[in-house]
């Protein structure tokens, strides 16, 4: 078993590997699990309860791991806002030289934070918006890369984390497995303890990921759907998924999935001035959104190479959001903080064709 694969465990998996190693119960595997879950260190001998473990087991314990290979950062850029705490991207390199992208994103002036990460290496999904998709699907991650995404910005910034969202690199219901794999190792009790409801799950509306939602232990987080346009042609356009899963299929999809009670669903609307931003076009989108419990989460579009559509101006977003307002649709409008953590989270570049920089300012 390799060291990092220790991070992809439960803590039954992991109890039940430990005990045919060194035998004992939870009350020896439960602090060797927390510190592994909480600083991505493997090291027994800096626990309170090793000097009271019998010599065998001391030998035992010892002769394995002394340290996990968690991905290590080869570049980290960072955005302050205002009050000047910092947003930071980190681009990480896994064991087999696979580099994906991790965002933490300061909470409450820094007293927290939230963990951005990725779930694939590359996307296969797309979207023409994102620049993550012109590197195509090179990989899916292991729940363990998942998880080792977020020891490793905890480690290198000292964080303490509440929230983890999975939009970075990737769709995660093209990864639905290892993704509910690493949501119920982030809230194991005796690993980091993260609620559910303190992470969230974006798609852009992978129907058989969504049909095995509760099926995979994933019906307590929240979810997030990318919808880029309430129009079939313009969806199928921007959204290569929409020509096999279109609108109407998605929304009843949706209200069939069952929300706990007060949630709602968090639709993501990438606002592309002269593209998705029309009168007909918001018209469309408020009819679409009847009869779901949703909040529209307003993304400011941010340019890239491949596309010569350009950000939406502060006057644009805000009459967006007065339209919606006014047909009595909850929506959230993104800070320039935020525009610049979608910047990392959703829509990338590969990371592998840059010049590494280090402390670079995140462009929004």
């Amino acid at each position: 078993m390799s060291p990092m694969s220790l991070l992809g465990m439960t803590f039954a998996e992991f109890s039940a590997w430990a005990a045919g190693l060194i035998g004992h119960d939870a009350r020896v595997h439960g602090p060797l699990y927390t510190q592994l879950m909480r600083s991505g260190r493997f090291a027994p001998r800096e626990l309170a309860l090793w000097p009271g473990l019998p010599g065998s087991t001391q030998e035992r314990l010892a002769a394995l791991l002394p340290d996990l290979d968690l991905p290590s950062v080869v570049e980290s850029r960072s955005s302050s806002d205002a009050s000047g705490v910092a947003t930071r991207k980190f681009v990480l390199r896994l064991s087999d030289q696979a580099l994906v992208e991790t965002v933490l994103i300061p909470m409450q002036g820094g007293r927290h934070y939230t963990v951005c990460v990725s779930a694939q290496v590359g996307c296969r999904m797309g979207c023409s918006f994102c620049h993550t998709a012109r590197m195509g699907l090179v990989r899916n991650l292991h729940a363990h890369e998942i998880v080792g995404q977020v020891l490793a910005v905890i480690q290198a910034a000292a964080a303490t984390v509440r929230n983890v969202v999975f939009m970075g690199m990737g769709e995660p219901l093209d990864n639905v497995a290892a993704v509910a794999t690493a949501v119920a190792i982030l809230c194991e009790r005796r690993g980091l303890a993260l609620a559910p409801r303190h992470i969230t799950v974006s798609t852009v509306g992978k129907a058989e990921g969504l049909a095995r939602w509760h099926e995979l232990g994933l019906g307590a987080v929240n979810l997030a759907v990318s919808l880029g346009a309430a129009d079939d042609e313009l969806r199928s356009a921007l959204m290569p998924v929409n020509r096999t899963v279109p609108l109407e299929t998605l929304k009843l999809i949706l209200l069939g999935l069952g929300l706990p009670p007060r949630r709602r669903i968090l639709l993501s609307y990438i606002v592309i001035p002269g593209v998705n931003d029309a009168p007909q076009q918001l018209e469309r989108l408020i009819a679409w959104v009847q009869g779901l419990r949703v909040m529209v989460n307003l993304i400011p579009y941010n340019p890239i190479p491949s596309r010569a559509w350009r950000a939406p101006d502060a006057a644009e977003l805000a009459a967006v959001r007065r339209t919606l307002s006014a047909a009595g649709v909850a929506s959230h409008l993104r800070t320039t903080r935020g525009r610049a953590v979608m910047a990392a989270c959703g829509q990338l570049g590969d990371p592998a064709r840059r010049r590494v920089r280090t402390d670079a300012p995140l462009t929004a």
